[in-house]
Protein backbone atom coordinates (compact mmCIF):
# COMPACT_ATOMS: atom_id res chain seq x y z
CA UNK A 1 0.00 0.00 0.00
CA UNK A 2 1.39 3.23 -0.89
CA UNK A 3 2.21 5.76 1.90
CA UNK A 4 -0.32 8.30 2.72
CA UNK A 5 1.03 11.90 1.96
CA UNK A 6 1.40 14.04 5.11
CA UNK A 7 -1.50 16.77 5.38
CA UNK A 8 -0.55 19.96 7.05
CA UNK A 9 -3.92 21.92 8.46
CA UNK A 10 -3.16 25.78 9.48
CA UNK A 11 -6.17 25.79 11.75
CA UNK A 12 -7.21 28.12 14.66
CA UNK A 13 -10.82 29.15 15.76
CA UNK A 14 -10.22 32.28 15.61
CA UNK A 15 -9.98 34.67 13.01
CA UNK A 16 -7.71 36.93 11.89
CA UNK A 17 -4.85 35.24 12.92
CA UNK A 18 -3.23 35.01 9.56
CA UNK A 19 -4.19 31.09 8.40
CA UNK A 20 -5.02 31.33 4.84
CA UNK A 21 -2.03 33.75 4.39
CA UNK A 22 0.65 31.26 5.94
CA UNK A 23 -1.59 28.22 3.86
CA UNK A 24 -1.05 29.88 0.79
CA UNK A 25 2.14 31.30 0.80
CA UNK A 26 3.28 27.30 2.31
CA UNK A 27 1.35 25.87 -1.15
CA UNK A 28 4.00 28.31 -3.13
CA UNK A 29 6.73 26.95 -1.47
CA UNK A 30 6.07 23.72 -1.65
CA UNK A 31 5.58 23.38 -5.33
CA UNK A 32 8.41 25.66 -6.01
CA UNK A 33 10.07 22.59 -4.38
CA UNK A 34 9.00 20.50 -6.74
CA UNK A 35 6.63 18.94 -4.69
CA UNK A 36 2.69 18.02 -5.59
CA UNK A 37 0.92 20.30 -3.39
CA UNK A 38 -3.44 19.91 -3.13
CA UNK A 39 -4.11 23.09 -1.50
CA UNK A 40 -7.92 22.69 0.40
CA UNK A 41 -9.70 25.78 1.16
CA UNK A 42 -12.41 25.17 4.01
CA UNK A 43 -12.92 28.23 4.72
CA UNK A 44 -16.47 29.87 3.76
CA UNK A 45 -14.19 33.35 2.60
CA UNK A 46 -12.33 31.34 0.32
CA UNK A 47 -9.40 33.70 0.51
CA UNK A 48 -7.10 30.76 -0.96
CA UNK A 49 -9.71 30.30 -3.70
CA UNK A 50 -9.20 33.71 -4.18
CA UNK A 51 -5.38 33.51 -4.16
CA UNK A 52 -5.43 30.53 -6.68
CA UNK A 53 -7.09 32.46 -9.12
CA UNK A 54 -4.77 35.57 -8.83
CA UNK A 55 -1.93 34.03 -9.76
CA UNK A 56 -0.62 33.53 -13.17
CA UNK A 57 0.18 30.61 -14.93
CA UNK A 58 3.60 31.18 -15.29
CA UNK A 59 4.13 30.40 -11.63
CA UNK A 60 5.02 27.17 -9.81
CA UNK A 61 1.56 25.72 -9.30
CA UNK A 62 -0.28 23.46 -6.95
CA UNK A 63 -3.90 21.62 -6.84
CA UNK A 64 -7.05 24.25 -5.19
CA UNK A 65 -9.72 22.60 -4.02
CA UNK A 66 -12.73 23.99 -1.92
CA UNK A 67 -14.43 21.66 0.50
CA UNK A 68 -16.48 23.73 3.20
CA UNK A 69 -18.61 20.72 4.32
CA UNK A 70 -17.30 18.09 6.90
CA UNK A 71 -16.37 15.71 5.03
CA UNK A 72 -12.57 16.17 4.45
CA UNK A 73 -11.55 13.71 6.68
CA UNK A 74 -13.06 11.06 4.83
CA UNK A 75 -12.34 13.00 0.94
CA UNK A 76 -8.76 13.60 1.40
CA UNK A 77 -7.61 9.46 1.07
CA UNK A 78 -9.15 9.46 -2.04
CA UNK A 79 -8.32 12.63 -3.27
CA UNK A 80 -4.34 12.84 -2.61
CA UNK A 81 -2.99 9.94 -4.29
CA UNK A 82 -0.88 11.71 -6.66
CA UNK A 83 0.21 14.25 -3.50
CA UNK A 84 3.12 14.57 -1.70
CA UNK A 85 1.68 17.63 0.65
CA UNK A 86 -1.83 18.63 1.45
CA UNK A 87 -2.39 21.75 3.37
CA UNK A 88 -5.38 22.64 4.34
CA UNK A 89 -6.80 26.20 5.14
CA UNK A 90 -9.21 26.29 8.28
CA UNK A 91 -12.16 28.15 8.71
CA UNK A 92 -12.19 30.46 11.91
CA UNK A 93 -15.52 28.83 13.81
CA UNK A 94 -15.44 25.74 15.76
CA UNK A 95 -18.08 23.72 13.92
CA UNK A 96 -18.06 20.10 12.05
CA UNK A 97 -16.12 21.57 9.52
CA UNK A 98 -13.61 23.09 11.36
CA UNK A 99 -13.37 19.81 13.13
CA UNK A 100 -12.91 17.38 9.81
CA UNK A 101 -9.86 19.48 8.81
CA UNK A 102 -8.15 18.59 12.18
CA UNK A 103 -9.12 15.09 11.87
CA UNK A 104 -7.81 14.80 8.08
CA UNK A 105 -4.66 16.28 9.56
CA UNK A 106 -0.94 14.30 10.48
CA UNK A 107 0.22 17.39 11.12
CA UNK A 108 -1.45 20.69 12.89
CA UNK A 109 0.18 24.29 12.68
CA UNK A 110 -1.61 27.01 14.77
CA UNK A 111 -0.64 30.97 13.70
CA UNK A 112 -1.48 32.83 17.21
CA UNK A 113 -1.36 36.45 16.60
CA UNK A 114 0.54 38.81 19.50
CA UNK A 115 -2.05 39.85 21.97
CA UNK A 116 -3.59 38.72 25.15
CA UNK A 117 -7.10 37.87 23.95
CA UNK A 118 -6.18 35.81 20.97
CA UNK A 119 -3.26 33.85 23.45
CA UNK A 120 -6.64 32.99 25.14
CA UNK A 121 -8.85 32.40 22.85
CA UNK A 122 -6.32 30.00 21.23
CA UNK A 123 -7.08 27.95 24.67
CA UNK A 124 -10.24 26.97 22.75
CA UNK A 125 -8.69 25.43 19.50
CA UNK A 126 -6.26 23.62 22.17
CA UNK A 127 -9.03 22.31 23.62
CA UNK A 128 -10.56 20.80 20.42
CA UNK A 129 -7.04 19.91 19.18
CA UNK A 130 -6.82 17.65 22.54
CA UNK A 131 -9.87 16.01 21.26
CA UNK A 132 -8.88 15.30 18.18
CA UNK A 133 -6.04 13.70 18.91
CA UNK A 134 -7.25 11.38 21.20
CA UNK A 135 -8.77 9.26 18.33
CA UNK A 136 -5.77 9.69 15.99
CA UNK A 137 -2.54 7.86 16.13
CA UNK A 138 -0.59 10.23 13.56
CA UNK A 139 -1.04 13.49 14.33
CA UNK A 140 1.43 16.73 15.61
CA UNK A 141 0.89 20.02 16.43
CA UNK A 142 3.16 23.07 17.05
CA UNK A 143 2.40 27.21 17.91
CA UNK A 144 3.83 29.65 15.50
CA UNK A 145 3.61 33.29 16.74
CA UNK A 146 2.33 35.17 13.93
CA UNK A 147 1.94 38.91 12.99
CA UNK A 148 4.72 40.43 15.48
CA UNK A 149 5.74 43.55 15.88
CA UNK A 150 9.25 43.71 16.49
CA UNK A 151 10.66 45.49 19.82
CA UNK A 152 7.77 46.15 21.24
CA UNK A 153 7.02 45.33 25.33
CA UNK A 154 3.54 43.79 23.81
CA UNK A 155 5.70 41.16 21.59
CA UNK A 156 7.60 40.31 24.24
CA UNK A 157 4.97 39.73 26.87
CA UNK A 158 3.02 38.21 24.67
CA UNK A 159 5.99 35.60 23.49
CA UNK A 160 6.39 34.52 27.07
CA UNK A 161 2.62 34.02 27.54
CA UNK A 162 2.25 32.03 24.61
CA UNK A 163 5.03 30.43 25.94
CA UNK A 164 3.62 29.49 28.84
CA UNK A 165 0.42 28.13 27.49
CA UNK A 166 2.09 26.03 24.69
CA UNK A 167 4.47 24.52 27.67
CA UNK A 168 1.08 23.68 29.71
CA UNK A 169 -0.01 22.05 26.89
CA UNK A 170 2.96 19.98 25.81
CA UNK A 171 2.77 21.89 22.45
CA UNK A 172 5.99 23.11 20.60
CA UNK A 173 6.15 26.55 20.00
CA UNK A 174 7.99 27.13 16.69
CA UNK A 175 11.38 29.03 16.78
CA UNK A 176 10.11 31.14 13.69
CA UNK A 177 8.63 34.53 14.18
CA UNK A 178 6.28 36.01 11.55
CA UNK A 179 6.28 39.59 11.87
CA UNK A 180 4.16 42.25 10.78
CA UNK A 181 5.51 43.53 7.38
CA UNK A 182 3.80 44.90 4.23
CA UNK A 183 5.06 42.36 2.47
CA UNK A 184 2.82 40.02 3.33
CA UNK A 185 -0.40 41.65 2.61
CA UNK A 186 0.78 42.71 -0.74
CA UNK A 187 2.46 40.06 -2.05
CA UNK A 188 -0.69 37.75 -1.57
CA UNK A 189 -3.15 40.59 -2.91
CA UNK A 190 -1.55 39.83 -6.14
CA UNK A 191 -1.60 35.46 -5.87
CA UNK A 192 2.40 35.45 -4.76
CA UNK A 193 4.13 33.90 -2.65
CA UNK A 194 6.70 36.80 -0.80
CA UNK A 195 9.69 34.50 -1.71
CA UNK A 196 8.55 35.54 -5.37
CA UNK A 197 7.17 39.53 -4.24
CA UNK A 198 9.73 42.19 -5.64
CA UNK A 199 12.74 40.09 -5.69
CA UNK A 200 12.70 37.63 -3.61
CA UNK A 201 14.54 36.45 -0.37
CA UNK A 202 17.57 38.78 -0.54
CA UNK A 203 15.68 42.23 -1.05
CA UNK A 204 12.39 40.89 1.59
CA UNK A 205 12.84 39.45 5.04
CA UNK A 206 9.61 38.48 4.71
CA UNK A 207 10.79 36.16 2.34
CA UNK A 208 13.48 34.96 4.76
CA UNK A 209 10.69 34.31 7.49
CA UNK A 210 8.94 31.99 5.27
CA UNK A 211 11.88 30.11 3.89
CA UNK A 212 12.31 29.75 7.94
CA UNK A 213 9.07 28.32 8.07
CA UNK A 214 9.28 25.74 5.69
CA UNK A 215 12.92 24.36 6.89
CA UNK A 216 10.93 24.05 10.48
CA UNK A 217 7.74 22.41 9.14
CA UNK A 218 9.87 20.55 6.66
CA UNK A 219 11.65 17.81 8.39
CA UNK A 220 8.77 17.18 10.43
CA UNK A 221 6.20 16.12 7.89
CA UNK A 222 8.58 13.70 6.60
CA UNK A 223 11.94 15.12 5.42
CA UNK A 224 10.47 17.24 2.55
CA UNK A 225 12.81 19.29 0.29
CA UNK A 226 14.01 22.31 1.02
CA UNK A 227 14.29 25.29 -1.31
CA UNK A 228 16.67 25.38 -4.45
CA UNK A 229 19.51 27.17 -4.17
CA UNK A 230 19.16 30.81 -5.11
Amino acid sequence: MAKRCPVLSVANSKGGVGKSTIATNLAVVAATCGLEVMLVDTDPQASSTVFAATRGEDRPSFRLVQMTKPILHREIPKLSDNCDLVIVDSGARDNATFRSALAAASFVLVPVTPSAYDIWASEDVFTVIDEIAATKEDFEVRVVLNQVVPRTVIAREALDALRELTESQGIELLETRIHSRVAWRMSSSEGLAVTEWKGGKSDNPAAGELCALWDELRIRLGSLPGLPAG
